[in-house]
């Protein structure tokens, strides 16, 4: 564990630091401008559309970022002017994720990183639980009064115990992330220090996302408690495969059940399933695909037009046969109309 120095990094891709760690394992030694010099080119693979950011007061900050969090997480390590991979700490997690990677090319421009598959994403988390900022992220999600510290839960714990968070999805003028935290544990509004936020409301959000430990859920003023926008982050505690096996139908009909309603809008169904089950969200919107192919005596999903959809988040809504859907009815409603 990384104890005592709480170094801030802004590697907000968590696959391009392994994609530098795989070119310089791959390569033995690094000699530093070279490292540069092939992320400027897109040998490794940009963030999103290009490297190097022509506003930045420095064109080569968002490299040494990078590189820093290569180095700091203990990827590499420097020697003199050159970058040496290090497997002094988690080798066979290192050795995993460089067999993951073992076809992996680096002589031409690259438009975009892979995805982790799922045995690069059990080597990669405890090497990002050995940074101390991630688990205090993490720990927000947990009772304060169960889990005193960092140190107090491993990731088996934390998806048995974890409980949502929400970060307010207002961007205020001139920063970059929301300057609000409300636990779902305790229901209290935390303010996030402005050197901070940019980390709890991005780079981890990111991190974890894409090494399947958390997931997103927009919470719509329409639903939420104080009608504010936030964004709500979970523990993901049964895979996607584990609830596909669960009956859909009879789970969907419960919902409809407890919210005494016989319409529903297809985010806030996402939300309430995602925050009871903790089941990803590609695996709800997977589910609502078979139901429509399987049960569309029972239920009906009615298209939504792009003008009166929330597009900017789009993702919150099921795309089913090239259409996106807003609503679903459970069948009652539909013979209700019927005998009208």
């Amino acid at each position: 564990m990384k104890k005592g120095n709480w170094s801030i990094l802004y590697a907000y891709n968590l696959r391009i630091v392994r994609d530098i760690f795989v070119y310089c394992a791959r390569k033995e030694k690094v000699f530093m401008p070279d490292i540069y010099a092939d992320m400027a080119k897109g040998i490794i693979a940009p963030p999103r559309d290009k490297w190097f950011q022509p506003q930045r007061k420095k064109k080569d900050r968002l490299g040494l970022e990078y590189v820093h969090a290569v180095d700091y997480l203990g990827f590499v390590r420097k020697a003199n002017e050159f970058l040496i991979p290090d497997f002094s700490e988690f080798r066979e997690e290192k050795k995993a994720i460089l067999a993951e990677n073992s076809r992996r090319q680096f002589k031409k421009r690259q438009t975009v990183s892979p995805p982790f598959t799922e045995r690069e994403k059990k080597a990669l988390l405890p090497i990002v639980l050995n940074y101390e900022r991630a688990r205090d992220f993490l720990h927000w999600f947990l009772d304060f009064e169960k889990f005193k510290d960092i140190y107090s839960f491993n990731e088996i714990t934390f998806r048995k115990f974890a409980e949502p968070i929400f970060i307010l999805a207002k961007v205020n003028k001139g920063k970059k992330g929301s300057e609000f935290l409300r636990r779902d544990s305790d229901n209290y509004v935390w303010k996030i220090p402005d050197e901070y936020s940019r980390i709890a409301s991005y780079l981890f959000p990111d991190w974890f996302r894409d090494l399947g430990l958390i997931d997103e859920v927009i919470v719509f003023p329409e639903f939420s408690k104080d009608q504010k926008l936030w964004h709500m982050y979970y523990a993901i505690k049964i895979s996607k495969n584990d609830f596909l096996k669960l009956q859909f139908n009879p789970l969907l009909k419960q919902v409809f059940a407890e919210e005494k309603k016989k319409r529903l809008w297809i985010p806030y169904l996402i939300y309430v399933i995602a925050k009871k089950y903790g089941c990803p969200v590609v695996a709800i919107k997977s589910a609502l695909n078979n139901l429509y192919s399987e049960s569309q005596e029972e239920f009906y999903l009615e298209r939504v037009s792009m003008h009166l959809m929330k597009q900017k988040y789009k993702n919150s809504y099921v795309k089913i046969d090239g259409f996106f859907r807003s609503y679903i009815l459970y069948d009652e409603v539909m013979d209700n109309e019927q005998e009208k």
